[in-house]
């Protein structure tokens, strides 16, 4: 019994000073298109209001999925069950589509969503949040944009080589994929692109 006891407290130790297991990384949910006919033109929050800086209803389905697939407590690989949660802050201090997306899901977990900084701070949400977590598996939910910056500063830190499409660039009607800087058993990170399918025609 003492043995397990030790053992457990120097795999824990050496977890604090390895980084955090995953990083995942999506971009938020659908949004309003006036481009698009077939997509509303505005956004609804929660509470089915008209907001401009929501999300559209298939967005809100695909946040509400999002919340049963990775509140379980076997997602299908490479995906896992998220421990800390990260959106971009905005000056008005409402969550918008980053956040809105994973609201059902911070609720299942019982998690707080943090907002440290704001989109355009890629690096000092690297630098300051993302890798002060150890032992934890992240999911950072983003804007699409701006999502290779977060890419590039991880890859960086991390001494991740070779990065994925969505890394680079993401398209904008991909609201499917997801990236995932994945520590391996060697303490080196991988990243890989991943689709999580969660409506139809993803």
């Amino acid at each position: 019994m003492r043995y397990n006891r030790d053992h457990d407290a120097r795999r824990q130790e050496q977890e604090m000073k390895t980084g955090p297991r995953t990083i995942t990384i999506l971009r938020h949910a659908e949004k309003p298109s006036a481009a698009d006919s077939l997509q509303p033109a505005f956004g609804v929050d929660e509470q089915g209001q008209p907001q401009a800086e929501s999300l559209i209803p298939r967005g809100w389905q695909r946040a509400g999925a999002l919340a049963a697939v990775l509140s379980s407590t076997a997602p299908p690989p490479p995906f896992v069950r998220p421990t800390a949660l990260f959106a971009p802050a905005y000056p008005d201090e409402t969550l918008h589509r980053p956040g809105e997306t994973i609201t059902p899901l911070a609720r299942k977990l019982k998690v707080q969503i943090q907002t440290p900084v704001s989109k355009g701070q890629e690096d000092i949400l690297v630098r300051a949040s993302l890798l002060s977590q150890p032992g934890q598996d992240v999911l950072v939910c983003w804007e699409h944009h701006h999502i290779p910056a977060i890419v590039a500063a991880l890859s960086l830190a991390l001494s991740v080589s070779t990065l994925t499409p969505n890394g680079t660039l993401w398209p904008d009607t991909d609201f499917s994929s997801a990236l995932l800087f994945i520590r391996q058993p060697d303490g080196l990170y991988t990243l890989t692109q991943a689709r999580l399918r969660l409506l139809d025609s993803d």
